[in-house]
Parts: C-alpha cells; structure tokens; sequence
C-alpha cells in the first residue's frame, strides 16, 4: 500500500513503467489478498494510468447525486416531477438570490 501511495507523485512520463514495476513487486510478496488487486488494476489498467496521470474523479458529480438523494429524503416526496426539478434547481443551482 505504502509502494503503491507513490505512484500518485510520478510524472506521466514514468507513470506506465512505475506501474508495471510495483505490479512485479506486489507479485512478488505472495500475498493473496494484493495479488487480487494487483489483478483487478491489471484488467483495468488503462483507468488506472488514467487516474494517476490527469488525476481526474467524478467527485463532483457524485457529490452531486447525494446531494439530490439527500432532497428526495428530506421533501418525502414530490407530487409532479417538475417539483422536484424545482428543487434541485433551487438548491444546487448556483442562483444568486440577492439583488444587485
């Protein structure tokens, strides 16, 4: 876990080949719980370059979504679908209610 923490401050330039690297190192630990994780990042490992070369998430819109649930529990509850789009809106649009 610790080897695998500084991946995370390489440049894109190394990043395949550091990768690969702690790939073979986790491999040879013989652990069978990381060799399952070593695994999955193997099947999935052009995310994985993905994730640690633009350090890109989809934090904000997962934020989002429970901020829409949250609405849904709260107002128990909308007659029409346009209700509740009126809510969303009205609380995660960004309005600016004051007036200049």
């Amino acid at each position: 876990r610790e080897n695998f923490k500084d991946l995370f401050g390489i440049s894109d330039l190394f990043a395949t080949s550091s990768l690969y690297k702690w790939i073979t190192n986790a491999y040879g630990r013989k652990i069978a719980e990381i060799d399952k994780v070593v695994d999955m990042f193997k099947n999935h490992i052009s995310g994985v370059l993905n994730a640690l070369t633009q350090r890109l998430s989809n934090a904000m819109a997962e934020r989002l979504n429970g901020k829409i649930q949250e609405l849904k529990t709260v107002g128990r509850g909308y007659r029409t679908f346009a209700n509740f789009r009126s809510a969303i809106l009205f609380f995660n649009g960004g309005l600016d209610l004051y007036p200049h």
